[in-house]
């Protein structure tokens, strides 16, 4: 999604790593509410359609027509399947959990989380914690390579 003074850009199928993409450009100038509606139009079709794992940059390469199909089928609802796709994103949305946010508020599944099942209130001695941006996180050590230095904004290089 780009924001433009006529609104938003959506942009499709774009990928990094080892096959880097650039997405293409699937609709335009488009209102929020039309901006949502497409995205979920465009990944419950993806889903439909693609195989398991297929990326959408590969998708979009393999599926008859290609973009074209994929922004008919999406954007003009060429197949009739708008309202369709809609509500499989409706009720995916519905059923959703936060598994983690149900685990945060379950003190007895909070309790599973400990460094030693046998020693619950032992902490991990070659755990150690830092603070970084307002929060507190490990402190992760490089197991094997080189130590890189890092340089400041004042210049100095650190460890």
């Amino acid at each position: 999604m780009i924001a433009t003074s006529n609104g938003w850009n959506l942009y499709v199928g774009g990928n990094g790593g080892a096959d880097p993409r650039h997405a293409d450009l699937l609709a335009q100038d488009l209102d929020d509410e039309e901006l949502i509606r497409l995205i979920d139009r465009f990944l419950m079709f993806y889903i439909r359609t693609a195989d398991r794992l297929e990326r959408t940059s590969a998708w979009l390469e393999r599926i008859e027509g290609g973009l074209d199909h994929v922004r008919e089928v999406v954007v003009e609802d060429s197949l009739g399947l708008g309202a369709e796709l809609e509500a499989m994103m409706a009720d995916h949305v519905a059923g959703y959990r936060d598994e983690w946010a149900e685990t945060l508020g379950d003190p007895e599944r909070l309790r599973r989380f400990v460094s030693f099942v046998n020693a619950p209130g032992a902490p991990d001695p070659t755990v150690k914690f830092v603070p970084e941006r307002d929060q507190v996180k490990p402190d992760l050590t490089i197991l094997s390579g080189p130590t890189l230095p890092v340089r400041t904004l004042e210049g100095t290089a650190s460890r």
